[in-house]
């Protein structure tokens, strides 16, 4: 997806969090388009269910640059989207009906482990990494720990994410598992930590920020890629 400022350019994004309100975006802050808080722009959603790409006129409300001076998030409100989103298809329509935080998944070159505990048990098991996000992670694991990994049980997840020091200890809940031969799709629900806990919002936050601007790179190289193909054809 991109922005649109008042000139007219289109500046590539990654999505971080969308809501019936807004979105937030973020980029590289060397690659980071010139707009003020307070300034009317676009958000342009590029998408197969489309005919065209959408752009709903939508103002900058938030500025904020990472902790290591890396990226930079904009936090977007829709200007007169009530009105607008009576004319999108449902399907897309529907994507906006209910805030929903993004998730992404590791790079294909990459493994993150995954250690998980029950609860007030001694049992532990390990998995990799299948996607995360401020709401939820999902983990790879073996059928072998099915049994004692039922939805309804508390959880502690522990994580490192790449180019992050600290570990994460995730407070959550099992809420499914899907078997896939020899292993199965675990997706648990973070929840709130405790009173004086740290919150492993933050870092989730900032690897989520990193992998959408690497995908939204990349989709802009491949679509730049078939125009010109199409264009030479």
């Amino acid at each position: 997806m991109s922005i649109r400022d008042n000139q007219g350019t289109r500046h590539v994004v990654g999505l971080i969090d969308i809501s019936a309100g807004g979105v937030a975006l973020a980029c590289k802050v060397d690659e980071a388009p010139h707009v003020k808080l307070m300034e009317e722009i676009s958000v342009v959603f590029d998408s197969d269910r489309l005919l065209e790409p959408l752009a709903i006129q939508s103002q900058v409300r938030h500025i904020k640059v990472s902790d290591d001076d890396t990226n930079i998030m904009y936090g977007v409100r829709f200007v007169g989207w009530t009105e607008q989103r009576q004319r999108l298809a449902p399907k897309l329509r529907a994507l906006f009906n209910e805030r929903e935080a993004v998730r992404v998944d590791p790079r294909e070159d990459e493994t993150i482990d995954v250690e998980l505990v029950i609860n007030g048990t001694a049992r532990s098991a390990h998995g990799s990494l299948r996607d995360i996000s401020v709401l939820g992670v999902g983990v790879w694991v073996s059928t072998d720990d099915e049994p004692f990994l039922v939805a309804g049980k508390p959880i502690e997840l522990t994580i490192r994410l790449p180019e992050s020091e600290e570990e994460l200890h995730i407070q959550a809940e099992i809420r499914h598992m899907q078997p896939f031969g020899e292993q199965a799709r675990l997706g648990v629900e973070i929840c709130e930590p405790s009173a004086g806990a740290a919150s492993p919002r933050k870092g989730i936050t900032g690897y989520v920020m990193t992998r959408q601007i690497e995908i939204a790179r990349i989709d802009a190289e491949r679509r730049r890629a078939m125009e010109s193909y199409y264009r030479s054809n």
